[in-house]
C-alpha cells in the first residue's frame, strides 16, 4: 500500500523538481552577488584607508584613527578598533585586557554580518545535486511505470531516462557555483578576521 502511495506520486511527474532548482539557483545568484558587493564595499576597497589607520595609530592620533575607523564601521578592523578606541576615550584608566576584550566583543559581532548567508549558500550547494538526483529518480519510476502499463517501445523509455537524468545535471549545475561562492568568501571572512586579529595585536602594543 506504502509503495502504490509512493508510485502515485511519482506518477505526477519531476517537472516541480526543475522548478524549484530554477527558484534555487535565482535565490543563490542573488545571494552571491549580495555578498560580494558586501565584501567589495567592506574588504578589498579599504586597503588604503587601513594604512590610513595604521599611520594615525602609528603617530599616536587617536582622535584621527577613531574618525576613520567609525566611518567604515562595518569592516572587521575598523570596527574594533573604534570599540577599542571609544572605550580607551571614555574609560582613560582602562586596562589593556579589559580593551582587548571590547576589541574581541566588537570583531565578533561585526563577524556575524560577514558570515550572514553563508550558510544558505553552503545548504543550497550541498543539497542541489540530492534534489536534482530526487528528479531522476522519479522521472526513472514514470518511465518504467509508463512502459510497464502501454508496453511503449524501448526509445520511450531511454527518452524518458534522459528526461529524468537532466535534472540531476541541472542540480550539479545549480551546486557548482554555490559551493564555489561558499568557499570563496568563507575565505574572504578568514582573511579579514587575520588582518583585524593583527591590527587589534597592534593596536593594544601601542595603548600599553
Amino acid at each position: 500500500m506504502v509503495s502504490n502511495l509512493f508510485l502515485g506520486m511519482a506518477t505526477i511527474g519531476a517537472e516541480w523538481v526543475l522548478y524549484l532548482l530554477i527558484l534555487l539557483s535565482l535565490f543563490s545568484v542573488a545571494l552571491i552577488f549580495d555578498r560580494w558587493r558586501f565584501y567589495q564595499n567592506n574588504g578589498s576597497k579599504l586597503s588604503d584607508t587601513q594604512n590610513r589607520l595604521r599611520t594615525a595609530i602609528t603617530q599616536s592620533n587617536w582622535d584621527e584613527a577613531i574618525e576613520i575607523a567609525e566611518k567604515h564601521s562595518e569592516n572587521l578592523g575598523m570596527a574594533m578598533t573604534a570599540a577599542i578606541l571609544i572605550h580607551r576615550k571614555n574609560h582613560p584608566g582602562a586596562s589593556v585586557s579589559a580593551l582587548s576584550e571590547v576589541g574581541q566583543d566588537a570583531l565578533t559581532r561585526t563577524r556575524l554580518s560577514w558570515e550572514r548567508s553563508l550558510a544558505l549558500l553552503a545548504i543550497i550547494g550541498n543539497n542541489a545535486p540530492f534534489v536534482g538526483l530526487l528528479g531522476t529518480v522519479i522521472g526513472i519510476i514514470q518511465a518504467f511505470n509508463n512502459l510497464s502499463q502501454h508496453a511503449s517501445g524501448v526509445q520511450t523509455v531511454t527518452a524518458g531516462l534522459a528526461e529524468a537524468l537532466i535534472a540531476t545535471a541541472v542540480g550539479i549545475f545549480v551546486a557548482i557555483p554555490a559551493v564555489a561562492a561558499f568557499n570563496l568568501f568563507s575565505r574572504k571572512v578568514k582573511t579579514g578576521v587575520a588582518e583585524a586579529e593583527a591590527l587589534k595585536s597592534y593596536l593594544i602594543g601601542k595603548l600599553s
